[in-house]
């Protein structure tokens, strides 16, 4: 499991906003590939049930799927 499964998160959440891989790489300072797997990852994590996320991270998916 990744050491910090926020960061994930951000790199999910930004993509799903829309913004491109370069955007979201120059935010968070880092290569577009890596953000490209992080957030590919983190949404292979969200929708398979078997692999059970943090508490946090749940609550925060929740919340962005309610607004």
């Amino acid at each position: 499991m990744p050491k910090n499964l926020k960061k994930y998160y951000q790199a999910w959440e930004l993509r799903k906003q829309g913004k491109k891989l370069k955007e979201i790489a120059e935010i968070m300072g880092l290569s577009k590939e890596r953000v490209r797997f992080m957030a590919k990852y983190f949404d292979f994590r969200l929708n398979h049930k078997f692999w059970k996320l943090p508490k946090e991270i749940k609550k925060l998916v929740e919340l962005n799927n309610e607004i």
